[in-house]
């Protein structure tokens, strides 16, 4: 972990050591794991462009699995430049659920008054997002962010507040889960629009789509699909 709060509000991004077949496997199976890696990369790549940078507002830590890599190495590996402004978080617990907790709680106990926390299979969510998360944080105890099949691409937390540990992360309520938990503790919840997130062959054709009206949302994810024959192959489709 390096760096120091400068900022109230703190912006993490839960990400993974970008190697085949231990990253986007559910992708993977459908495109190739190395293709899937190369992908994340590129993910990452977009992502680090976008909020690694001063003058978002907020402080960034990078939170990695697993959390024995040398997660600065390889984001500089992937960006070609080292991170001067975030701060490397190496996520603990047994799964998801737990390590989201932690993560959560460990940026209250840093003494951020909001934190988000964003998935980084996401790469097309503009900082506008994250600035109406932050926004919502000022008037609501809880913020989430839906994806389409009930999950979600992100949650925030006005002070430290446990909605998570009787969720089941993974399923198709999980979302409305953390919604019910907040409100039985008499928290207030703001939501974010409804997004997508990349698991799956058709949330990547998704993806392309999105992308082909706006390509300068995500150069270097553009760059990888069309490196890799992922827009046009049959063999992928």
């Amino acid at each position: 972990m390096t760096g120091h709060r400068r900022a109230d509000d703190l912006l993490m991004i839960a990400a993974r050591a970008p190697v085949a077949g231990a990253t986007k496997t559910r992708l993977g199976k459908a495109i190739g794991m190395d293709n899937a890696a190369t992908l994340y990369r590129a993910f990452l790549r977009d992502l680090a462009a976008r909020f690694d940078r001063e003058g978002n507002g907020f402080d960034l830590a990078w939170t990695y699995s697993p959390p024995e890599c040398d997660f600065r190495a390889e984001l500089e590996g992937v960006t070609g430049v080292s991170s001067r402004f975030a701060r490397f978080v190496p996520q603990s617990g047994p799964d998801w659920g737990v390590r989201q907790l932690n993560l959560l709680r460990w940026g209250g106990d840093q003494g951020y008054q909001r934190m988000i926390l964003m998935a980084s299979d996401s790469p097309h969510l503009p900082p506008s997002l994250i600035a109406s998360g932050f926004d919502l944080l000022r008037q609501h105890d809880i913020v989430l962010g839906r994806v389409r099949d009930g999950g979600y691409y992100l949650i925030g937390e006005r002070g430290f507040h446990d909605v998570l540990s009787a969720v089941a992360m993974s399923t198709a309520s999980a979302a409305d889960d953390i919604v019910a938990r907040s409100r039985e503790l008499g928290l207030a919840v703001g939501e974010l629009p409804m997004t997508f997130d990349i698991d799956e062959r058709p949330d990547l054709d998704e993806l392309i789509t999105t992308l082909q009206v706006d390509r300068p949302l995500c150069p270097a994810t553009w760059e990888a699909l069309d490196r890799l024959g992922l827009m046009n192959d049959p063999a992928t489709a």
